[in-house]
Formats: structure tokens, C-alpha cells, sequence
């Protein structure tokens, strides 16, 4: 298969050895790094693929590589310490600094701050939206929150109603998806319309992952990870195993 960007694959991953992976429709797997080289893996939208580097920075966190879905790997410079990440627009990426700094990076290392966040517990990027969860008020309970890109520094709104998802993704149009209570659920991006993300997986749901296609990884494995799932529209949409396994799942933005 011609690869010259991570859209190309609908789904990439990282297996039980820490090695990134690219996924075709067919449920294929094509190793695409070393052993023990990711911790974490996201996607621009324009398929560039970031990852958050078993590697530490001398300064503290880890170091960012990204790539053009062909199993080659750049590093980026002038990153204050880089311990989460998530896809952001264009080629870009944002990540975060153990002190709660979110910042954006492209391709050249150059970015911005968008917010320092003392308590964050996620946050995803998907269809021009930020959404995070940390709490709204020092001490208090983690929620749901989304903000627009086009404004920094970030200007959150608590989404209507419980929400507190142990992992969230955010899909092409800016809505977002996440487990709560080990099941898939959706959150609209109008901040208080939320529902299920499908069948098939309720109670057995880890983490969600939604950018074109639904993927999840199921709290069902072994020691060579946790089982993939794909979301199929049939019967009102319903989860069905794809017969890999990973410690992490990623959905590209692949029609």
C-alpha cells in the first residue's frame, strides 16, 4: 500500500511492546517504529502522526516525534517537557507540560500557549474544538468542558448535565466521544445533548477513539494488550472485534 500520510490508514496503534502500528480496513497490521519507542500517538488533520516518545527530555516529560504515516520519524525541538498529546490542526499537534501548560506545536516546533491547567485529566482535539476535563473551580470535581481553537487563550464551557468520561476523543465535526462508565458515549458539541456511541461494547469499553471512524479498545485482553473494536452501521450501529490487540487505538481521519 502507498503510505505518504497517516490518513491513509483508517486506524493506527501502539502494541504491547510499544511499537507504533498502522491498521488497514481489512484489520491488517503494518509496524511503522522500533519496539519501545511510543507512549502516545495522535493525528493531524492532515494526517501527520505525532507521538509522545518512550525517550525523556533532559528537561523533563518526554520527546515529541512526528511523522508522515511512512514509519519515518523527526524529532521536534523546544519542547518544555511534553507528558500528553493530542492532534491538532493542520499538521500540527497540542500537548502538555507536567506543570498543566497546553501548547500548540507544528512540524517546525514553533506553537503557542493556550491555557495552563493545574488538574487536567484529558484532552482531545477534533473539528476546530478543544475539550478537556478538569475541574471548573480549584478542588472540585472533574467535568466535561469544550473550547473553540479560534480563541486563546482557551475559553471553556462546562458541558450541561453529568459528564465526567474516563477518556474522551473528538471527531471531525467537533462532537465528542468517551467512556463513561466502561461504556461509548457521544457529547455534542452543542455542550449538553449526550447519548450512546453504539452497541455491542457497553460495559467492556477502555478508551473511545473517533476521527472519520469509531474505534475502541475493550477492557477484554492479555498480556499482548486489549482487544480493537470498529464501529459498524448496521442495526443502529454496533461494535465488532477486529481481531487486534494494542495498548493504544487510534482512529485517522480516513474516509
Amino acid at each position: 500500500m502507498s503510505n505518504t500520510n497517516g490518513n491513509n490508514y483508517p486506524a493506527w496503534g501502539i502494541d504491547f511492546e510499544n511499537r507504533v502500528f498502522a491498521m488497514d480496513s481489512s484489520y491488517a497490521v503494518y509496524p511503522m517504529s522500533d519496539p519501545d519507542f511510543a507512549e502516545l500517538i495522535a493525528i493531524s488533520d492532515q494526517g501527520i502522526i505525532w507521538v509522545l516518545s518512550t525517550s525523556p527530555d533532559p528537561s523533563s516529560g518526554s520527546v515529541l516525534y512526528w511523522g508522515k504515516g511512512d514509519g519515518n520519524w523527526t524529532p521536534v525541538g523546544n519542547v518544555p517537557g511534553a507528558v500528553d498529546l493530542t492532534g491538532g490542526a493542520g499538521t500540527g499537534a497540542v500537548y502538555v507540560t507536567e506543570d498543566g501548560q497546553i501548547w500548540t506545536i507544528d512540524i517546525s516546533g514553533e506553537g503557542e500557549m493556550v491555557d495552563k491547567i493545574a488538574d487536567l485529566q484529558d484532552l482531545d482535539y477534533g473539528g476546530g474544538y478543544l475539550w478537556a476535563v478538569f475541574p471548573p473551580n480549584t478542588g472540585g470535581p472533574a467535568v466535561l468542558q469544550l473550547s473553540d481553537t479560534s480563541v486563546i487563550p482557551a475559553k471553556w464551557q462546562v458541558f450541561k448535565g453529568p459528564a465526567n468520561p474516563s477518556s474522551i476523543s473528538v471527531g471531525y465535526t467537533g462532537d465528542c466521544y468517551g467512556a463513561a462508565g466502561f461504556d461509548p458515549v457521544y457529547y455534542s458539541k452543542d455542550g449538553q445533548t449526550t447519548g450512546s456511541a453504539g452497541s455491542g461494547a457497553d460495559g467492556s469499553t477502555l478508551e473511545v477513539t473517533f476521527k472519520n471512524n469509531i474505534y475502541l479498545l475493550s477492557t477484554n485482553g492479555n498480556e499482548k494488550g486489549n482487544d480493537v473494536l470498529i464501529w459498524v452501521d448496521t442495526q443502529g450501529g454496533v461494535f465488532e472485534p477486529t481481531g487486534v490487540q494494542a495498548i493504544q487505538i487510534l482512529a485517522s481521519y480516513s474516509l
